[in-house]
């Protein structure tokens, strides 16, 4: 088991790697983010539910659900990093100052965690609202798809026999 979770460690390094590298490397541009956050959103809610089938059917299940998990969060926080990103670019007084790309994923992880520090608050009526929704977001992903990945750790380890 312990040759597992090396490997599953070793695929989450590498693959929140490729996604902080593409996140800094794709040039951010200003534009219209609904649209491309709800598809973004729903690929990933889609991504997701994939993921429990894997878990189940895994031979070490709870080491699946913990690498779904150690993915998604991440994945997540920079859908959204970016998505302030553009609408920063596209609307400089959206936030209390102009985001780059470190500033809104600080952004965006202080609002996930809920610490809130207050040196960057969305200003704009639209900003509120999105950073709104994703708090309530948050909320699912905190409860529902941790529910979702541990159930299906659950139903794996049974259907192996094991508890």
């Amino acid at each position: 088991a312990w040759a597992q979770v090396r490997r599953a460690s070793f695929r989450i390094v590498i693959s929140v790697t490729a996604l902080l590298c593409t996140y800094y490397r794709l040039p951010a541009r200003a534009g219209s983010n609904l649209p491309w956050l709800l598809l973004v959103l729903g690929a990933f809610a889609t991504v997701v539910a994939l993921q429990v089938p894997f878990i189940i059917r895994s031979n070490f299940p709870v080491i699946r659900a913990l690498e779904a998990l150690a993915l998604a969060i991440p994945t997540f926080i920079l859908i959204f990093a970016r998505g302030y990103l553009s609408a920063s670019l596209d609307n400089p007084g959206a936030f209390s100052e102009t985001l780059d790309h470190t500033d809104a994923l600080y952004f965006t992880v202080s609002t996930f965690a809920t610490v809130g520090y207050g040196d960057i608050i969305a200003q704009s009526e639209s900003m509120k609202l999105a950073v709104t929704a994703q708090i309530m977001l948050d909320l699912v992903i905190l409860g529902v798809v941790v529910r979702l990945f541990t159930t299906a750790a659950r139903r794996g380890l049974t259907a192996q026999g094991r508890s």
